[in-house]
């Protein structure tokens, strides 16, 4: 069909006005088999407009955009810039229009649904750490030549995912979460640019061990900045009292702040910050040594057990490694709390790790897309990130028997 279709426009014609039209398309595609689709694709619309018409023309009829009667006839034709048909983009195609209006070709309807399904699809590819190049590609190799995903069409997916966000820090909470961990980070210092993107995140666990990131937002910890996220997850209907736990990094203006919203006795230092902390102020010929009994006082059998084992590390480092145990002494009180909880529960309350995996993930993409250029790219990119996790986590259980 196709051969002969292409045959016919291109050795005989079927009108001058035809022929006209096929050499005009032939010059704009270079390429006389793309030409002849498109010009096959408008006489299939050409079709379907006569069809409409029908008894119309010279008839008196209801003009839909202002509901009054006019004498409808044809009235030349529009020009659709950007036409999607199936997987093609066919560039200033001629649609017939009349004067009362009405007339919507079903191929380019059912064009427009599938160019929404591939905007989302690019959204996907994107969020998920394809580079605009890589999804372009993927994009053509499939046959779907989209117009390229250009700085307007980034700016597209990435506002979108704005307005997501939007959404998602405004929604309610529902039931309650029996611990919460928090923990502020850097998401990304671009390779020859200043860009330093901060960010705070809260995930919350409930009793049957499903988790949520309950709150991202921008900047650091500070107590007034932390303070603010803590208001709005109340207000959001987060109930602070059947909280029984809360894991922070160390940081002091999140200290302040869940002091007050929660009682110092729910406070939990991550104990695995505050190893790199010890560490630090360790000598160096110690530190292999003190790192692994740090690690064995985080796994005692109960909380008399690892009572004992940190009066032990005090005792044996308090003179060869002075600096380190003022560190350590200086949250001993907020470091061993998670030992009260489920033997099941500790190894996921005793750290922020939950955090660091979001974290990660997103530095992962913001590596490879090419037109990282500010902050707030990071922060939605980080939603798209923290959307999937939470679907990966809706339903399934943490604990471990």
């Amino acid at each position: 069909m196709l051969a002969y279709k292409l045959a016919d426009h291109v050795e005989d014609g079927n009108t001058k006005t035809e022929t006209s039209r096929f050499q005009t398309l032939v010059q704009q595609y270079e390429n006389p088999i793309k030409a002849t689709v498109h010009l096959m694709l408008e006489e299939m619309v050409e079709a379907a407009f006569q069809e409409f018409m029908g008894n119309r023309i010279g008839k008196s009829v209801i003009r839909g955009k202002d509901g009054k009667e006019v004498i409808d006839y044809r009235n030349g034709y529009r020009q659709v810039k950007q036409a999607v048909v199936d997987t093609l983009i066919l560039s200033d195609f001629q649609v017939p229009r009349n004067r009362a209006g009405g007339f919507k070709p079903m191929i380019l309807e059912q064009g427009r649904r599938k160019a929404g399904a591939f905007a989302h699809l690019a959204k996907e590819l994107f969020v998920n750490g394809l580079s605009t190049r890589k999804i372009r590609r993927a994009f053509e190799r499939a046959g779907m030549t989209i117009s390229g995903l250009s700085r307007s069409t980034v700016s597209s997916i990435l506002e979108e995912l704005q307005q997501e966000y939007l959404q998602w820090i405004n929604r309610p909470i529902t039931g309650t979460f029996d611990y919460l961990q928090a923990d502020g980070v850097y998401l990304v210092k671009r390779k020859g640019a200043s860009i330093k993107a901060g960010t705070t995140i809260i995930i919350g666990i409930r009793s049957t061990g499903e988790k949520e990131v309950l709150h991202f937002t921008m900047g650091n910890e500070s107590e007034r900045n932390f303070d603010e996220i803590l208001q709005r997850l109340i207000s959001r209907g987060l109930d602070t009292k059947a909280v029984k736990l809360v894991t922070i990094d160390g940081a002091k203006g999140p200290i302040a702040s869940i002091t007050q919203h929660f009682g110092e006795e729910k406070l939990q230092r991550c104990v695995i910050h505050k190893t790199r902390n010890i560490i630090e102020k360790t000598p160096l010929a110690l530190r292999d040594e003190l790192k692994a009994k740090l690690g064995r006082l985080w796994n005692q059998p109960s909380l008399l057990d690892a009572q004992e084992f940190l009066k032990q590390i005090k005792e044996e480092y308090s003179a060869k490694a002075k600096k380190a145990m003022d560190c350590l002494a200086e949250d001993e009180d907020s470091l061993l709390r998670f030992y009260n909880f489920t033997e099941s529960h500790r190894k996921t309350i005793r750290n922020t790790n939950l955090i660091e995996r979001v974290i990660r993930e997103t530095r992962r993409r913001t590596k490879v897309i090419d037109r990282i250029d500010n902050e707030f790219t990071c922060y939605r990119i980080l939603m798209g990130v923290i959307r999937e996790q939470n679907v990966r986590w809706a339903h399934k259980s943490h604990w471990r028997n």
